[in-house]
């Protein structure tokens, strides 16, 4: 039996839950899961998880998670990686490792890894809180991005002129070059921390215009075969060359030119391999549990293709989560409709997520510009 701990309770790590909970009905296992979070109704209490009361930024609450757990590990990058450093040198298991998560969780030391490790990736410069937008290499456009906190579109900006100076974000972070791509592209990357890495593969990502919140994601990507590969070669590599271990998320821009670079990894399951759960062989939730267990990886094959949007809190709205949805619209067996049991909506919040598999991504495709009209949820109060 493993005793493991989630630093937060998140949508991630309730799916991690409901992987525990199905290993242990299929297997006879009774590994257990404790989570961390300030909320007794976080989604992965919701769905069994062991709640511990505690804040994932600030590092309490985690001397508790660890004297109840064997093995730590992460669903949110705004971590407390100090707190985590001093647990992982009392000997507590820490995966991925601490001094990862140190040059990772900070998006402007990733970047710096990135180069040091001479990873593709655009060219950047640091970029202090204080400092306006002027007198920078790059020119206009520009992309600030914001070195902690920034998750779901948040902590980035795209500037376009020196008139956005006003618009900058007023944190530490970097300026970054602006890259005119062709696509958007995740891999999925399972490493077992004893040389066996595995790749799912790539996705292409399409984000709303103007924004920085994924739209639809494409399993598998619409690339041929060379740039399929390519970009499996380059996730592996990547993680491989931090010396990785655990499921992590590795962004890249496809440029019109046909170069990849990275735009960012991240240290944990990932938005962009929800569709796994439906779609392949093994999805990434059971990959971490059986590196978090010590079990050998599964098979990374997808079955079907697949097409994934997010269900996001409603404009205009707060308060209570209220579900809008057509009756009957979970009958269709390619439809897979997951809510995250979040109590509260506001606008843009992530409230859960839809898969579609289907003969073939453009089918699946279809088909989910029309259930996304059906699906509705929002605040069960007005903002008017």
């Amino acid at each position: 039996m493993a005793r493991i701990g989630i630093i937060g309770g998140g949508q991630l790590a309730a799916m991690l839950v409901k992987a525990c909970n199905l290993a242990n009905a299929n297997n006879g296992t009774d590994h257990q899961i404790f989570v961390l979070d300030p909320d007794l109704q976080c989604p992965a209490a919701l769905v069994g998880g062991k709640h511990v009361p505690g804040k994932p930024a600030t590092g309490e609450g985690y001397e508790e998670l660890a004297a109840q757990t064997d093995i730590l590990t992460v669903d949110l990058e705004n971590v407390c990686v100090e707190s985590l450093t001093a647990l992982s040198e009392q000997g507590h298991t820490v995966i991925p490792h601490p001094s990862l998560l140190a040059r990772v969780t900070n998006k402007l030391l990733q970047k710096e890894w990135l180069r040091e490790l001479d990873l593709p990736t655009a060219d950047f410069v640091a970029h202090p809180a204080d400092k306006d937008i002027t007198d920078q290499p790059f020119g206009f456009p520009v992309v600030q991005k914001a070195a902690k906190g920034g998750y779901d579109g948040r902590g980035v900006a795209v500037l376009r002129s020196a008139d956005d100076n006003n618009n900058r974000l007023k944190v530490a972070g970097f300026l970054e070059q602006y890259i005119d791509r062709h696509m958007e592209v995740s891999v999925i990357v399972a490493a077992d921390g004893k040389g066996d890495i595995r790749t799912y593969e790539p996705v292409e990502m399409m984000f709303h215009e103007g924004g920085n919140v994924l739209d639809y994601l494409i399993a598998p990507a619409r690339l041929d075969a060379e740039l399929l590969n390519q970009a499996k070669d380059l996730a592996s590599n990547a993680v491989a060359a931090m010396n990785g271990m655990g499921i992590f998320g590795v962004e890249m821009f496809l440029t019109k030119d046909s170069k990849l670079l990275i735009n960012e990894i991240s240290p944990r399951t990932h938005n962009s391999g929800h569709y796994t759960t439906e779609a392949c062989q093994t999805s990434q939730f059971v990959q971490q549990l059986s590196i978090l267990t010590g079990q050998p990886l599964g098979d990374t094959d997808q079955l079907s293709p697949a097409v994934l949007f997010n269900v996001l809190g409603a404009s205009g709205y707060k308060g209570e989560a209220v579900i809008e949805q057509a009756p009957g619209i979970g009958d269709d067996g390619d439809v897979h409709i997951h809510f995250y049991g979040k109590a509260r909506c506001f606008p843009g919040r992530k409230m859960g997520h839809v898969t579609i598999t289907g003969e073939t991504v453009d089918d699946a495709l279809e088909k989910a510009k029309k259930i996304r009209q059906l699906i509705t949820v929002r605040g069960a109060k007005s903002l008017d």
